[in-house]
This record gives structure tokens, sequence and C-alpha cells, in this order.
């Protein structure tokens, strides 16, 4: 072997002992930095050429919805959600109707509104929000007219709407209209990037940027007496008054929302009707013919950290009350059942619940699985018609509860303030008259509160009337002691009434947890 042959292999000897050597060694050290590392995301260059590509091709779809009303005098008898025709005039767009005079009183006089809305088909239909064609102010058979972004105007007809979701569908003549791809919301993640395209302040085809800021948001975030059926979408992609009734968008192009409403104390907290459940019904909205939403009858309650110790269970719907005579009653379902699953759907939450029922049809068969007593069961419930729902006070709920340290007084009372703050007292004649309660209303009543106690935090107030601990009702000291000592160590559930300018409320439930020792001195 001459020389130069030597030098060869030399050299690939060495070469191959050190690319051993370094591969040991690396893996040495990827196995350390596998063992203790933060979570990373591999970031890349941020590229604006997809919002870019979104813009061109979608904006064609996206219109500028004009509505003319007739009105003699201001009503706000219509409602999207439970919020009023006046909630949605102030930040959508409308409001632009003449001064009244005395000469004009009882005439009728325009009232102008405007929104967004975009193609959903190829033959002019229309989606959008209800309350931006719904007649303003009361008024019937309002003018809506549509303008494309080449500017032409069309006559548009309401084809349907429904004003639970606060969706509705339009058409005008056109051939050959560019539309949309109405995508998953369900699928939608906390996060994502999505665009917002609408007429805001008059400004056409404005678009904006943000991301998913939260789902499922409740309307009594925005009007405590609102009446959902569906939890908002959340973002922070500006939208302001106009942009009512368009699309919100995902990078992929689909609509995965309707913009809706605004939280008008906030910057950049928007909401959007989630298109998952609109799909659902748009066969239904095209035919014109009312929608038969399921109803269950009952209120819930969501899951904070007292009813999760109380309970011993994580997320849920806390059933709290239950309407007389509604589906939830004629099938069994009890106060304090803890609501998990429909037909196999996770439910977390009341909003949940509330999605997931409305989106059946009156007279269907649902599944639910619940938590009672601390053991799983199902009962099948035949819905009702959400149209016809009876809003009475023929419920009732009651709560789990819990006590440590209780000893009786001589007084008649019961000395909770070491455990939870309170005292409670009978009903007796003088307690009646000292806190006017009626002879109707059964309990023992709240006779004080600690301040800055755990009964203080949550509500609870002399004169309230507790009518129940856990799933049990309380018309004295010694059944209130009873139940209460049942949950040794736990936060207890109380159903409570208090009284109001119209008597005493409907019962709530109200979880009060154990004091820290710093407190219970």
């Amino acid at each position: 072997m001459n020389r130069h042959a030597k030098q060869i292999i030399g050299l690939s000897v060495f070469a191959g002992v050190c690319l051993a050597i370094g591969m040991g060694l690396g893996r040495v050290w990827i196995v350390g930095a596998q063992e203790h590392h933060p979570v990373s995301i591999n970031t890349r260059a941020f590229d604006l050429q997809p919002i870019v590509e979104i813009v061109e091709k979608l904006n064609p779809t996206v219109v500028f919805v004009h509505n003319t009303s007739y009105v003699r005098t201001r009503s706000s008898s219509n409602r999207y959600f439970g919020f009023s025709d006046d909630f949605f005039e102030e930040f959508f767009g409308g409001g632009q109707a003449p001064r009244r005079n005395r000469q004009q009183e009882g005439n009728e006089i325009p009232q102008r509104g405007s929104g967004s809305g975009f193609f959903i088909s190829h033959d002019g239909e229309i989606l959008t929000n209800a309350h931006v064609v719904e007649g303003l102010r009361g008024s019937e058979n309002p003018t809506i007219e549509i303008r494309t972004i080449d500017g032409k105007r069309y006559p548009a007809v309401v084809l349907g709407m429904d004003k639970a979701l606060d969706v509705a569908i339009i058409k005008i003549e056109i051939q050959n209209a560019p539309y949309v791809q109405l995508g998953d919301s369900d699928a939608t993640k906390v996060g994502e990037m999505v665009v917002a395209i609408g007429n805001p302040m008059g400004l056409e085809h404005t678009v904006t940027q943000g991301i998913i800021s939260g789902k499922g948001r409740s309307s009594r975030m925005l009007d405590p007496t609102a009446n959902l059926v569906a939890g908002f979408l959340q973002t922070d992609a500006a939208i302001n008054h106009g942009n009512s009734g368009g699309p919100l968008i995902n990078f992929k192009g689909e609509v995965i929302g309707i913009n809706t409403a605004i939280q008008p104390s906030g910057q950049n907290i928007g909401f959007a009707v989630p298109i998952t459940p609109v799909k659902q019904i748009l066969n239904d909205l095209r035919t014109g013919k009312p929608l038969k939403r399921g109803w269950l009858g009952v209120s819930t309650v969501d899951l904070d950290h007292e009813y999760q110790d109380s309970l011993g269970i994580s997320e849920g719907a806390l059933v709290e009350r239950i309407e007389t005579s509604s589906p939830a009653d004629k099938a069994g379902i009890h106060r304090l059942d803890v609501i998990v699953g429909v037909d196999g759907k996770s439910i977390k939450s009341g909003t949940d619940l509330v999605d997931a029922i409305s989106s059946r049809r009156q007279g269907e068969t649902v599944r639910l699985e619940l938590i009672r007593s601390g053991k799983k069961q199902t009962v099948n419930v035949i819905l009702g018609d959400r149209d016809n729902m009876d809003n009475g006070n023929g419920s009732e709920n009651k709560p789990p509860t819990s006590g440590n340290d209780l000893r009786n007084e001589t007084s008649g009372t019961m000395n909770l303030e070491k455990t939870y703050g309170f005292q409670v007292g009978t009903l007796d004649d003088a307690n009646r008259r000292t806190y006017q309660v009626p002879v109707n209303i059964t309990g023992v009543v709240i006779t004080s509160v600690q301040p800055r106690s755990s009964a203080s935090n949550r509500g609870l107030a002399e004169g309230m009337v507790i009518q129940s601990v856990g799933t049990k009702d309380v018309g004295s000291l010694e059944e209130f002691r009873t139940e209460v000592n049942k949950f040794n160590g736990k936060s207890i559930l109380l159903s409570v009434r208090e009284r109001s300018a119209r008597g005493f409320t409907i019962p709530a439930t109200i979880a009060i947890p154990v004091m820290p020792p710093s407190v219970t001195k």
C-alpha cells in the first residue's frame, strides 16, 4: 500500500472516530435538554400574504345593508339575545331618524339603520343579523337595500330570521355572486388569527385583523337579562358601528362567525355569533317557518371552586332551578344534579348546555348524562318548545352544604360564625315581623352576618331566608343543623331567598366556603 493510500485511510478513520464521539456527546446534550426545557414555539417570520389574499378574494362577498323603517312612536319591544333595539342601534349604525316636534307626533317618520352582510350562495342569498333587517322601533315591513362592492344597489327580501340567534337570510336578484365558505366554529381555537370585514361608521369594506380572544361567551356579559341560545366568539379584531352582520373569517378563508355586538365599556372586545349553530338552521331559515327550538326547563350555575369543593365535581352545569311541568321536571331531573353531557357531547358550563339544547328541536329526545349524589346517571328527556316555555317562578333549587364546629344556643339560634360567618334563627312570629317574611315562605332566617366572612363575601345578608341545605328542605333549626353536619369540612350550598321591592325573590343557590383560621377568631 502506497503512502498516499495510507493517508486517506488514516484520515477516514480519524473522521469516523470524531463523528462517533460527536454523536455520543450530542446525544448526552440532547437528553439533558429534553429533561429540562420550557415550552417553546417554533416561530417563523410573520407572513402578511394570507390577509392580503383573504381581503382580495372575500371583500367582494361582503355587502352594505341599508334598512329604512317608518315609525310612529318609539318602542323597544324587539329584543335579540335579550338586548333591545336601542342597544344595537347605539353600537351598529341606527338612530338616524330626524327629531320629532309636536306637529310630527303620530306621523310616520323615517328611521334608518345600516349594517353588513355576506353572500352565502351564487344566486344572491345573504347572511346577516336579524336586528340589521328587522323593523326599527317596532315598525313593520322595512325597506331593505343592498349595495355591493361595485356600487350597485338591489332591493332585498327577507327569507327568514331567528331572533334568538340573531341571524337572518335575505335575498337579492343577482346571478353568479361571489360567496363565502362557511367553516366550523366549534373547531376554532382561542388565539387563532381572524379577519373582520364590514362597513363601520359608513366606511365600506373596512378590514380589521385580530385573534379569537375567547369562546362560549355568554350574552349576559353584556346584559344580565339577555336570553342567549349560543355562546359568542370573542375577538379583538376591531368592530364598530355598522360592522354588525359582517363576517369573521379564519386564515383558511372560511367564515366562522357573524360580528354582532361589542362591549362598549372596553376596548377591542367584540362578539360574533358562531357559524356552526347558524349552519344547523339555514334550511329552516330559507323556508321562513318559525323555528321550534328545544327547551329543557332548568336554570343552571357554573361550578366555581366552592361548588367543586362541595360536590366533588370539576365541571358541568349545576341545576339550580327546575320549571314546574317542564320537560326536565317530567323526566325527573333533580335540583343539584350536575349535567355533564348531552347525547355524548361534553357539557362544561351552562352556556354549553343552552347551546346543545337550543340546537335541537321541539319533540326530540335527548340523553342527558348527569351526576346525582356522586353517582353517574342517564336520563332521557323529550324537549319542549322554547318559544312557549314557562318563565314563571314555579321552580325550586337545592344545594349541598357542610358544617364544622357547630353548636346550639339557648337563644334559639345556631352559631355558624366560627365556620362560615353567619347565624340563623327560626321563622317564628317575631322574626317574621322583624324581617317582613310572609307566612307562605318557610325555612330559617339569617339573623346576622360577620363582616369580612365567607358568608359576607358570598353575598349572604341579614333577613335572607334559607329554604334548603343540599337537596333537603329545612323548616327548623334542627333540620338545618342535621343537613349541615352531613357535609363536615366542605363548602355548604344553600338555597336562599331575599326580600326585594316586589317581595321575596325566587331561590338562588349560594356556595359558602369554610373560613380560614385567620378569620375564625
